[in-house]
């Protein structure tokens, strides 16, 4: 019965995992080659048709006397790199300093995650007299600034005043030691309120159809946070409410706008601008359009830093994801699990042995488990002669067969789902170390030793997965069943199909599996040696 049970669990662990590409491409669509660009980075799209060509809020000989004043502003800092434009006061570039990607000729360059060509720029105003963005010039020296530890904060001061008297003011401070962007935007004139912009796609670094992770717009409203898929986006979509933060985000980067008074602006609204194009804005209301104070967070998705902004920024992370949603149980189960992850690299500085040691640890804690699991296999197995014999003699009636048999297994003190139960309650901690190893950035670029120097990517060699998959067989080879030989084929069959699906899984997480396997042989060795060895199919 339990062997059963286990080739029906994971066969269907393996239909659910092999299915999941097909779900996500029908949330998160098809990736096209290259991303929809329709207008240039200084354009904006209208608020009110962001599918027709975009309206001019300036005349062509305007347009020109725009572009010819031009002017770019650079602030550099340990963390990071910022290019900041006069036309409409707005971010046009944003490189993150500790975290590079490959380019096409292979060379390391540092992540940027404004896209070239965007529609709408981080920082850009709307307005009902504006619905293209505001395009004024703001006043803006072109003198670098480069922060560091004696010099490390700057405030640049960004004004405006249109030839209706109105007037804008942005005040951005910046920190040499982190990413948060303080923002005040001050307005005279401006009695409609307004709406500043997020930007287009700023934060997403890569469209990539993964596991874990939400790739798209993320707002924590109420105490909830809600998440808005590129796919599933027709028109607009608004969040109304208690406002915390809004954000653009994907597996390992984010950007955010988080207002200082989270009851005093809203509503969110969320937009595509076409496809994988993304644009977050955030109102505020004509009765707060004076002065306002927000925070711009973009960078890494490292929870530290996100927990220490106290908006619940960290819960951008999300430790719960399993198939095709965040599950509580696993939530609370890996958040642990990370935190000890942690502690060992405090002292191994080095994430690959911290995975080990993780490993080692589940293994014991669940040891006990796994021990009582065992023994009420072995007490099934050897009382099997007396089942089939049960099973036989009352084949006509379904309903005395189980009365005979829950009398069975009751004159033998035997707990018929004794071997199932201990077997589900590690379910949750693998799908939450799987989670951990897979969604959180503390592994990218991780190394671990010889050709293995980033945990988050697939071994490019494809060592693991083979000696994986080597181990894995060994594992079932030396475990004693009580399965018959067609059942006992299929099992030996399993390891070949988990070893090709975990050629483009990370290294990480191959990783831990290997060494799962490794101790699960050592740890029927030991049961065996106490005498737990489970009788085979055929004997008493």
């Amino acid at each position: 019965m339990m062997e059963k049970r286990l080739i029906v669990f994971l066969i269907l662990s393996l239909a659910i995992i092999f299915a999941y590409p097909f779900f996500m491409e029908r949330m998160v669509g098809p990736a096209p080659e290259t991303p929809e660009v329709t207008q240039a980075p200084t354009e904006a799209t209208p608020k009110s048709a962001p599918s027709s060509p975009p309206q001019e809020s300036v005349s062509a000989g305007e347009s020109v006397v725009v572009e010819k004043n031009a002017k770019e502003k650079v602030i550099e800092s340990d963390l990071y790199r910022i290019v900041l434009s006069n036309i409409g006061g707005t971010i046009k570039e944003w490189q993150l300093k500790k975290y590079t990607k490959k380019t096409e000729t292979g060379e390391n360059a540092p992540i940027e995650l404004i896209q070239e060509g965007v529609k709408t720029l981080p920082l850009t105003i709307f307005t009902a007299d504006e619905p293209n963005g505001s395009k004024q010039l703001y006043n803006l020296d072109e003198k670098p600034i480069r922060l560091s530890t004696e010099r490390p904060i700057e405030v640049v001061t960004l004004t405006s005043t249109g030839p209706d008297g109105r007037k804008l003011t942005k005040e951005l401070t910046f920190h040499n030691d982190h990413y948060l962007v303080e923002t005040q935007i001050a307005t005279e004139g401006y009695t409609e309120g307004y709406e500043v912009s997020l930007g287009t796609n700023f934060g997403i670094e890569n469209w990539g159809v993964e596991f874990g992770g939400s790739i798209g717009a993320a707002t924590f409203v109420n105490g909830e946070l809600l998440k808005d898929v590129e796919s599933k986006i027709e028109g607009t979509v608004t969040h109304e409410g208690t406002i915390l933060w809004t954000a653009l985000q994907d597996k390992y980067f984010i950007s955010a706008l988080i207002p200082k008074e989270a009851g005093q602006v809203g509503p969110v609204s969320v937009e595509k601008e076409g496809a994988q194009q993304i644009r977050v804005d955030l109102k505020v209301p004509p009765d707060q359009a004076g002065l306002k104070t927000l925070a711009l967070y973009a960078g890494p998705k490292e929870y530290d830093r996100l927990a220490q902004i106290g908006a619940g920024l960290q819960q951008s992370i999300d430790f719960g994801w399993f198939i095709m949603g965040s599950w509580l149980p696993v939530r609370l189960v890996a958040k642990p699990i990370y935190f000890i992850l942690r502690f060992f690299y405090q002292f191994t500085h080095n994430y690959g042995v911290a995975i080990i040691l993780v490993t080692v640890l589940v293994k014991v804690l669940f040891f006990p488990i796994t021990r009582k699991s065992l023994a009420s296999m072995k007490d099934m197995a050897a009382i099997q002669p007396k089942v089939a014999a049960l099973r036989k003699k009352y084949a006509g009636d379904r309903e005395k067969m189980n009365r005979e048999l829950m009398n069975l297994y009751k004159e033998h003190q035997i707990n018929p789902f004794g071997g199932c139960l201990p077997m589900l309650a590690q379910i949750p901690v693998f799908i939450a170390l799987f989670n951990v190893l897979y969604t959180t950035i503390d592994l990218r670029q991780a190394p671990f030793m010889f050709w293995i120097q980033d945990l988050s990517d697939k071994d490019p060699f494809y060592v693991l997965p083979v000696i994986m998959g080597i181990s894995m067989f060994f594992q079932q080879w030396t475990q004693p069943t009580t399965m018959d030989p067609m059942q006992a084929k299929i099992m030996l069959f399993l390891p070949v199909i988990y070893t090709f699906f975990f050629l483009k899984f990370p290294s990480g997480l191959v990783l831990y599996w290997l060494v799962n396997n490794i101790l699960t042989i050592g740890q029927q060795y030991l049961m065996n040696r106490e005498g737990l060895a489970i009788p085979k199919a055929g004997t008493t």
